[in-house]
């Protein structure tokens, strides 16, 4: 076995053994592997110099040759360096080579079918081969190539490139779900206080109010129990003073009795039986009326107690509501195929048209905002009711959200916390609206009023009517001026991926900034005057909503270099002011200040 592996030993060091590989009559030749000797002389280990190991002496080694797989020390690596036939081979330092995974280091040249080095990669079947599986498998292959061919730069291809780039979005989206996850938890705590808050107002609500009624119960109780008394302390009264009258009649009737002359008698019994009559008179009317009745107080619950808990088994009740997943994933081969589709709508503007869905009056007239809520639900910002109405898929009015005296101008809706953000023209208030309990979460005050609003990955982007275009932090409510710009009462503002669209009614316009402050273009025409909605499609299609004559939407391209006029007074619209574009079902909802709203089929 000795003499077999320094024979082996020797022909590995041999300039022509050690050559990768060569062609012989147009076969392929496998050249001698040292690893079958390492596997027998180091078991896979790197700690020391493979060469030495096979001459019995044990060196460290202190470089990897990543060709031959074998540890060198200092001299095997110097002579190996020299070498004409593995002087071109890359070694490593021992320290840095130990420092691959062990998955890594477990990889090996030979074939895990054949246990014989790999030479040649099939094209077809994207595979490594060795000589017994062309032989077996690939024999009919057209499209087979040396491995070093194959691999040569393989850390500067495309597919190196690819595979880095796809482990580094998986990385991060990873860590966009993660944190995701985080603030549902987080928000799910603090929704579960809020609600166990609410639960114990209610609780306290109700024992107020039963407080209430057993003060207004006793009260009644005292009220009545005082008037009776008062009955009875008159006829009290009436007989104590009938009393008082009969004792003088006798202690009189008994004097007479003894001492008065029998005239005398005569005549004070003709005056006693004519009092004695009265007073029977007013015993009779006692005994006729109700002064003797039996008064008793008399306790009747309208709430049978003793079925409560049957009536009312619960005070309220506690569900789950899911909202789509706000997690922006987006991978390399879905922005190239968003480009794409962004040029194509670019070219395709001119077809672009809009087909009724459904007409939704449940909105109200005076309604200058809207957005779009989960299953197919709407809300408006209704500025004539000052509430926000929230309506059903179908059309009909689902319930309203009470602001008075707050008047709002635009909404927008926030998925991660199922909420409605709200602003007003005439406060610089930005009210929260919980979608669940109908009532305002939170309000942001801020330095001046804010027209037109829109939420879009985790922004909450305003228009400022005295700073310009602002990002609002949720958390702690500070502001950031992205571009600073002079703006009216109605900007409306829209937002896509680092692009922000919005309308200037003053000098009629429409203009794209980046998130840098950097103008991309305006759009001014004269089919569009005073431009107030404005909502964006996933291809970068800006659709604006002209509140004054001509009354129109119009469509212009991602560039605002082209449009086209999608609706007119001829189509029923009139004074349209609030816009938002569903990108998932490609629909268009379009407000009508006097005439409710439309939803359109974008086709």
């Amino acid at each position: 076995m000795i003499a077999e592996v320094l024979r082996c030993t020797s022909d590995t060091l041999s300039p022509r053994s050690c050559s990768t590989r060569r062609r012989n009559s147009g076969r392929i030749v496998k050249r001698p592997s040292t690893f079958l000797i390492e596997k027998v002389i180091m078991s896979d280990s790197t700690a020391l110099c493979g060469v030495c190991c096979l001459r019995h002496l044990s060196k460290p080694s202190t470089g990897w040759c990543l060709e031959c797989e074998e540890g060198l020390c200092v001299d095997c690596k110097e002579h190996h360096s020299l070498l004409k036939a593995t002087r071109n081979h890359n070694i490593l330092p021992i320290t840095e080579y130990q420092k691959l995974p062990q998955n890594v280091l477990e990889i090996t040249q030979n074939c895990g079918k054949h246990n014989e080095i790999v030479q040649i990669v099939c094209i077809k079947h994207d595979c490594p081969c060795c000589r017994k599986c062309i032989i077996e498998t690939h024999n009919n292959c057209k499209d087979l190539i040396e491995i070093e061919d194959y691999i040569k730069d393989v850390k500067s291809s495309t597919r190196f490139n690819e595979l880095e780039e796809m482990l580094n979005e998986t990385a991060e989206n990873i860590k966009r779900i993660r944190i995701n996850r985080q603030e549902n938890l987080t928000s799910l705590q603090e929704e579960r206080i809020r609600i166990e808050n609410d639960i114990a107002q209610t609780r306290i609500k109700i024992n107020n109010h039963l407080d209430i009624l057993q003060a207004d119960l006793i009260q009644n109780l005292y009220a009545k129990a005082m008037k009776e008394n008062e009955k009875i302390q008159q006829v009290l009264k009436s007989l104590d003073e009938k009393q008082c009258q009969i004792k003088e009649y006798q202690n009189t009737f008994e004097t007479i009795k003894k001492y008065a002359k029998d005239v005398q008698l005569f005549l004070f019994m003709k005056l006693m039986e004519t009092n004695m009559v009265t007073n029977e008179k007013f015993i009779q009317s006692l005994m006729e009326s109700e002064s003797l009745c039996q008064v008793m107080l008399v306790f009747k619950d309208t709430i049978d107690t003793e079925t409560i808990t049957a009536s009312m088994p619960y005070i309220g009740k506690v569900g789950v509501d899911y909202s789509p997943s706000q997690v922006s994933i987006m991978k390399k081969k879905e922005k190239q195929a968003q480009m794409m589709a962004n040029k194509a709508t670019t070219k395709s503007i001119g077809k672009i048209a809009l087909k009724v869905q459904k007409k939704i009056t449940a909105c109200g007239k005076g309604v200058t905002g809207c957005t779009l809520l989960p299953h197919g639900k709407m809300a408006f910002a209704n500025e004539m009711e000052r509430n926000v109405k929230i309506v059903k898929s179908e059309g009909s009015l689902d319930f309203n959200i009470d602001l008075k005296p707050y008047t709002p101008f635009d909404i927008t809706y926030i998925p991660s916390t199922n909420t409605i953000a709200v602003t007003s023209s005439s406060s610089n208030d930005i009210k929260v609206v919980d979608v669940n309990t109908k009532r305002v979460l939170k309000t942001y005050c801020l330095d001046s009023p804010c027209a037109g609003i829109s939420y879009s990955e985790k922004r909450l982007i305003l228009c400022s009517t005295e700073k310009g275009i602002l990002e609002l932090n949720q958390l702690d409510g500070s502001v950031k001026t992205i571009i600073s710009v002079e703006m009216d009462n109605f900007t409306h503002v829209a937002v896509l991926g680092d692009k922000i669209y919005y309308t200037h009614s003053n000098n009629n316009s429409v203009v794209c900034y980046d998130f840098r402050g950097k103008i991309q273009w305006t759009f001014q025409n004269r089919e569009i005057t005073y431009p107030f909605g404005v909502t964006v499609d996933i291809g970068g299609n800006v659709f604006v909503a002209g509140n004054n004559s001509p009354h129109n939407v119009v469509v212009v391209s991602p560039d605002g270099q082209q449009h086209k006029q999608l609706l007119s007074s001829k189509d029923d619209i009139e004074w349209p002011n609030g816009l938002i574009y569903d990108r998932h079902k490609n629909q268009l909802l379009v407000t009508n200040y006097d005439k409710g709203a439309v939803l359109y089929n974008v086709t």
